[in-house]
């Protein structure tokens, strides 16, 4: 399985306005709320947090808050999870080069921070993704940053296996 790591970055206005259409032509079911193994995610990850985790490379972790789940979150996850299962690609970089802040942005979050963690699997198995992040120096470390108080999930299974995408951010500005 091939896994990338977090990159946060920040894109001018015009990147921001051409990522607004992918979101409004997602499909009603899409917009309707967390799937079961969305739900399942953000669920265990709040498990996680609650409890405090040891992260390989940077030791114990403090308890950091409860995410509040977030449908403009989940659509920016979306977004990214659909471009992944369609092209195999495991990145943070989406379509026509939009950053997980960019994603964001477009789907109307304006936070300061804001960190994606990202998955790919050969089937629908969210406790998998769960475990591979929290043995990855990197993905266990954000994913336990208590700056973060929001959070949005996508499973998307296509012809090219099944991406996870869960993006966190810090409250909005």
């Amino acid at each position: 399985m091939l896994i990338s790591f977090f990159r946060r970055s920040s894109r001018p206005l015009a990147a921001l306005l051409a990522f607004a259409l992918p979101v409004a032509v997602l499909p009603a079911a899409a917009q309707a709320g967390p799937s079961s193994a969305e739900t399942l995610l953000i669920t265990r990850l709040n498990e996680v947090r609650g409890q405090g985790v040891n992260c390989p490379g940077s030791g114990r972790r403090p308890v950091a808050g409860t995410l509040r789940y977030t449908p403009e979150l989940a659509a920016a996850a979306r977004i990214q999870a659909g471009y992944m299962s369609a092209t195999g690609r495991i990145s943070h970089t989406g379509q026509d080069g939009s950053t997980p802040k960019v994603r964001a942005a477009s789907t109307g979050v304006n936070a300061v921070s804001v960190t994606e963690i990202i998955y790919m699997g050969g089937g629908v198995n969210p406790e998998q993704a769960i475990r591979w992040w929290l043995n990855s120096p990197e993905h266990c470390f954000w994913m336990n940053d208590a700056r973060y108080t929001q959070v949005g999930a996508a499973v998307v299974q296509g012809s090219r296996g099944a991406a996870y995408v869960m993006v966190l951010s810090s409250n909005s500005r």
